[in-house]
């Protein structure tokens, strides 16, 4: 009797053993929180966006009463500008960003792999920007 048992026992820890990997609503759930880890991690950067845009305005316009060369003028506003396009695009990844709760579970692994491109190239669009207003501001302010 104890060696039906043993041998029952030793099967099921073996094959319970061999399935190791992650569920799919564990993959669903790991993909989905890595794409929220960057979209949070993109999110940190918006307070720099918003100082750096309103230090730029105001660096751009008190140059712009000195009579400054058009130029430096010009270069300020890409940055404003750079920067401007760079919350709009995560203002717009957000509007358009839906839950892939309905979907078929290669379905939402295709959405959210789609989504986690889309908002790496958001957070890269946010980190140059704000290093461009950056050097550019430490260049010209006063």
């Amino acid at each position: 009797m104890k060696k039906p048992l043993l041998l029952l026992s030793l099967s099921v820890a073996l094959l319970t053993g061999c399935n190791t990997g992650p569920t799919e609503a564990e993959q669903k759930a790991q993909l989905e929180q890595h794409v929220m880890a960057v979209h949070d991690s993109a999110m940190a950067d918006m307070g720099q966006i918003f100082k750096l845009r309103k230090n730029l305005r105001t660096l751009r316009d008190t140059l712009a009463t000195q009579q400054t060369d058009t130029t430096v003028l010009l270069q300020l506003q890409e940055n404003i500008t750079s920067l401007s396009k760079a919350d709009e695009a995560m203002m717009d990844w957000m509007r358009n960003y839906k839950a892939p709760d309905s979907l078929q579970h290669q379905q939402a692994m295709d959405y959210l792999n789609q989504e986690l491109q889309k908002i790496e190239k958001v957070k890269t669009t946010m980190d140059s920007s704000i290093n461009a207003a950056r050097q550019v501001y430490q260049q010209h302010e006063l």
